[in-house]
């Protein structure tokens, strides 16, 4: 690794706080070194001086109890000697108590050593006090001592965590590049997503035992997470966490694709699991993070208006935050309802809150510029439903229907798939509309199928009438998947000429009835059952890869999850096979 990486490595080093940052941290690290971790932080009682123990090999070659005490930030005088929790009196509890009361009989015969370990530095004027100190302190209790700053935490960060196996050279090269670009979100997206793949696709020679598999696939994984926490951490004291979000997104889909026939082996599944569940771990962290910096923008009136020179790029701007409040948001509160855990409950009601707030104050939520936002809409809504908001998702969608309105007679004005140029163009009267920027509209099915479910005939009727009577300008759109969904989530262009379209030339009459054919397997295509997410209870799957590509979501995933939501049942007698087929 080169100086410049183990200087960025320090830096982010020096950013982690003591609680909850860097004592989970160093124990990451001792296990990479071949430390048994014996002792964790804990919460509440004292813990006489050691912050974390471990058993492992000295660089002597001896094995040994490394007792560490932990502290944040430089190192001065009156961190030294002032008061309880100074470290002069840390390192007398040792001798003491934790010596004597604390060491477990199987370790007791074992040379000990005592690490004084900071993410900064000793400061002058104090480190020759504790040297002599902690030279005389160890003569007298037969301990060895030792002082750890920064620089040596990251020199063991450069040898066990990012070693070649985890982070070989030209992986190096590309997390330089991708923190080096944090400011600029899609140049760091771009390199993360580079490094993702490159840390994930590693070839596993088939002479190779489980073992030696498993330690490969774990490494993997694992390199993924330590890059993640690193772009994650240097984002925070950059100032934008756009770029971390972003490519912690990608790194979950592109892991799901790659491992995630994994899970259904008995020998594999638990371990990939869980290394996959790091991974989300990483995206909810920053997701929430990120998310709690924008808290501001999402309850001033029109705050997006202020940070873009045109109505399409706020619009953008806010189909976008839509998408990921709802898909993550979704996540937490589909958790809630999986493990009845009251702190997902309130982590989903605090992205619902957002999202309500988003909604109020921007009435360009109203109706989409662009129609590939169609899947953050439907993420947003699910959101609303699965915090019980659905009066309010009835007003917005009551919104929409009106804003479609005055679209269908302003056609300039109805959610297009174009670029930005054009749109701007088109808008401004300097370019004529034509087919190519609205060949078919993904958002007005998805509109339908939520008229459908929330009871809310007028606009369902109203809807259908004019998705009739317009369709051979603009074709109503689903899109359902064929066998493989799983292993190209990560890959725009796959996905792009992946499953089949669903023009919708014919719209039942019957609310219930349109969703009784819209719920069925499309013939020909996989079961959304069959998917590796659906078996897995991972409906942030297919919504994240949605929301990050800006394309359909399996037209089966939407109506099942509407129907569930909105509590319809849908008998196996009622339910009628879809026939409109688009290749």
């Amino acid at each position: 690794m080169t100086t410049s990486l183990r200087l960025l490595l320090e830096d982010y080093l020096s950013l982690m706080r003591e609680e909850g940052e860097l004592d989970v941290f160093l124990p990451l690290l001792m296990a990479a070194m071949g430390h048994e971790v014996v002792y964790r932080p804990q919460k509440g009682p004292r813990q006489f001086g050691v912050d974390v123990a471990s058993v492992g090999f000295d660089s002597d070659g001896k094995k040994k109890l490394f007792m560490w005490l932990i502290k944040c930030g430089d190192i001065g005088r009156p961190d030294w000697d002032s008061g309880p929790q100074s470290i002069r009196q840390s390192i007398n509890d040792v001798s003491d108590v934790y010596i004597h009361s604390h060491v477990s009989p199987a370790h007791k015969a074992l040379d000990k050593k005592l690490l004084i370990v900071t993410n900064g530095d000793f400061r002058a004027n104090i480190n020759q006090s504790i040297a002599t100190y902690l030279s005389t302190w160890s003569k007298q209790h037969k301990i060895e001592a030792e002082q750890i700053n920064g620089s040596k935490i990251a020199a063991w960060t450069e040898e066990h965590l990012l070693n070649e196996y985890v982070l070989p050279v030209k992986e190096r090269g590309l997390l330089r590049r991708m923190l080096a670009n944090v400011q600029s979100p899609e140049m760091c997206i771009a390199v993360g997503r580079q490094l993702i793949d490159q840390l994930l696709n590693v070839a596993i020679p088939p002479e190779k035992s489980a073992s030696a598999i498993a330690k490969i696939q774990s490494t993997s994984l694992r390199g993924v997470v330590t890059a993640l926490n690193v772009l994650f951490v240097w984002g925070q004291s950059e100032g934008n966490l756009l770029g971390p979000y972003r490519v912690a997104e990608y790194a979950l889909l592109a892991a799901w694709s790659r491992y995630h026939a994994e899970l259904f082996v008995p020998a594999s599944g638990k371990r990939i699991a869980h290394d996959v569940g790091g991974i989300l771990a990483q995206l909810a962290s920053i997701s929430g993070a990120y998310h709690a910096k924008l808290d501001d923008h999402y309850h001033v009136q029109d705050s997006f208006a202020y940070s873009y020179r045109d109505s399409a790029l706020v619009s953008k701007a806010v189909f976008e935050e839509m998408g990921r409040l709802g898909a993550v948001g979704y996540f937490w509160a589909h958790s809630a309802i999986v493990t009845s855990k009251d702190l997902s409950t309130a982590v989903a009601i605090k992205y619902a809150d957002r999202l309500q707030a988003l909604l109020e104050s921007h009435s360009c939520s109203e109706l989409p510029v662009f129609d590939y936002h169609s899947a953050h809409v439907h993420a947003a809504l699910a959101l609303l439903l699965a915090t019980n908001r659905k009066e309010f998702a009835r007003q917005w969608l009551d919104k929409m229907c009106r804003r479609l309105a005055y679209a269908f007679s302003n056609p300039i004005y109805f959610p297009m798939r174009a670029t930005f140029d054009d749109v701007l163009q088109i808008r401004r009267g300097y370019m004529e509309l034509g087919p190519e920027h609205q060949p078919a509209s993904t958002l007005t099915p998805i509109l339908l199928t939520w008229f459908a479910a929330l009871e809310m005939p007028e606009a369902y009727t109203f809807l259908r009438g004019k998705m009739l009577e317009h369709r051979e300008k603009i074709t109503p759109n689903f899109w359902s998947t064929d066998a493989g969904y799983d292993g190209i989530v990560n890959d725009f262009d796959r996905i792009h000429s992946h499953g089949v379209g669903e023009a919708m030339t014919v719209i039942s009459e019957d609310p219930l009835e349109f969703l009784s054919k819209m719920v069925v397997t499309l013939p020909g295509c996989e079961s959304i059952a069959d998917s590796s997410w659906y078996k897995q209870g991972l409906t942030i799957i297919p919504l994240m890869a949605a929301v990050h590509w800006s394309v359909q979501i399996p037209r089966e995933a939407i109506v099942r999850q509407v129907v569930a939501l909105c509590g319809i049942q849908i008998s196996a007698s009622t339910a009628a096979t879809p026939s409109n087929r688009a290749d």
